[in-house]
């Protein structure tokens, strides 16, 4: 409150000006600092932001007096205020952070601290070189530590970027940043692991093909076939991971190191069935990137298995002549199993299935999304052709008149060569005789023929 005031008195002392934007903005001004005279910290904080610049000016030099954590947040937005005067008031009340002993302070507005360097209506290069000159000193680093391992997003990766310039043992900060909760953190450990002398970053980069994050255990492999004379072990193992992305490297490399990858799949087929969705998801993938077909007994314990993602690729590796498991995944309660289903069924004959589709689509509990993706699976015709069976069994008859008159105004061109043309005009004269009774809106008829 120290300039209060002294501010008040001279807002006051202004004389009328001609502009009347100019009186309605000193009036503005006087009135929200006669209502700060009482307020408390977070309260100038917030008058800081406020949209006339001298209540921002008095905020700024009030929050300058009164050093806190709340305090250099908001001085360090008003750092890339619009008016330069402020800018060069907040920039004068910074001074007093950057130093070791407001770490604290530091570390509590980093996100506002990080968005300097994406500003630009002033050279902001100075405040952040000396920030980071602050939070790299010896006397805080076990602070700035405790804020890394807590860290996450951009946080995480720029306090693990400053402690890495400064650190006399990166070995050790490299293993807690493989260890990290953030994904982009380990990856940017795996990277910095290849600065290192062979005999740590190999022990490192091992270490990192454990982490959760695929793309993490990518560059760690990569890496290590650059560094190993033999990885035909890691390759072994990298060719049965859950991760499409890690079997695609290992499928890549595994020819210079004359590893076969059918006999690595052989070899886990003759081992017991796999108990996890990891292991399941290893095999039923490697499988899949080689086009193998899995004996019967190994698909059918997948399609059952506990886990979605699991039934969900065993119902991909299906063969086309497997029509039984295919229809089978239709009553699959999870929809992206459902999903994979029909799409493997749309490339079967429909007189194949035609007589398993009616029975799972006269189930009145079916949801009309999957109701809709079953009438696809059925020829055009045949779809018209299968809501006239419905009608005809004098059940919910409005129902199904209405869905026929639906059904009619979605089509357009009629391409299916499996209907013949005697079924076709049988089809048409029913509709035909329908509308005329006054049962469908006129026009339907006429859409089709």
């Amino acid at each position: 409150m120290k300039y209060l005031n002294d501010w008040l008195e001279r807002l006051k002392s202004r004389a009328p000006a001609a502009d009347y934007g100019e009186n309605w903005r000193l009036q503005e001004a006087q009135s929200a600092l006669r209502q700060g005279q009482g307020h408390a910290e977070g309260d100038w904080a917030r008058l800081s932001c406020h949209r006339n610049g001298l209540v921002r000016e008095a905020a700024v030099r009030e929050l300058g007096e009164q050093p806190s954590p709340e305090a250099l947040t908001a001085l360090l937005e008003r750092l890339n205020d619009w008016v330069p005067q402020i800018r060069t008031l907040a920039k004068a009340a910074l001074q007093c952070y950057l130093t070791s002993g407001h770490a604290a302070e530091l570390l509590y507005a980093l996100p506002q601290l990080m968005a300097l360097a994406g500003r630009q209506r002033d050279d902001h290069a100075p405040t952040l070189a000396a920030a980071r000159l602050a939070l790299q000193a010896d006397s805080v680093r076990s602070q700035v530590e405790a804020a890394f391992a807590s860290s996450q997003g951009q946080a995480a990766r720029f306090l693990f970027a400053l402690l890495l310039e400064v650190s006399d043992n990166p070995a050790r900060l490299l293993e807690r940043a493989l260890a990290h909760r953030e994904m982009t953190v380990r990856q940017q450990a795996v990277l910095a692991c290849q600065a290192l002398p062979d005999e740590q970053a190999v022990a490192l980069l091992q270490e990192a093909l454990h982490t959760p994050g695929a793309s993490v255990r990518v560059k760690a492999m990569h890496a290590l076939l650059q560094r190993l004379d033999d990885p035909r072990e890691l390759l072994r193992r990298a060719l049965l991971d859950a991760s499409p992305a890690m079997r695609s490297l290992a499928l890549w490399a595994a020819p210079r190191w004359q590893l076969d990858a059918r006999q690595v799949l052989s070899g886990r087929l003759q081992q017991a069935l796999p108990e996890s969705k990891r292991e399941w998801l290893m095999v039923l993938g490697l499988a899949a990137d080689l086009d193998t077909r899995l004996a019967d007994d190994w698909l059918q314990a997948a399609l059952r298995a506990p886990q979605s993602s699991v039934r969900l690729a065993a119902v991909s590796a299906l063969g086309d002549t497997q029509l039984n498991e295919q229809l089978a995944a239709l009553d699959d309660p999870a929809d992206k199993v459902f999903a994979m289903a029909v799409r493997r069924l749309s490339q079967q004959p429909w007189s194949a299935m035609a007589e398993a589709l009616d029975a799972r689509l006269d189930r009145q509990q079916l949801s009309p999304a999957r109701h809709s993706a079953l009438m696809h699976l059925r020829p055009r015709w045949q779809q018209l052709a299968y809501l006239l069976r419905r009608l005809d069994s004098r059940e919910a008859d409005q129902h199904w008149l209405e869905q026929i008159a639906q059904w009619c105004q979605r089509q357009g061109l009629m391409v299916d060569p499996s209907t013949g043309r005697e079924e076709r005009m049988q089809l048409l004269e029913r509709l035909q005789t329908l509308e005329q009774h006054g049962q469908l809106p006129p026009g339907c008829y006429a859409r089709l023929a």
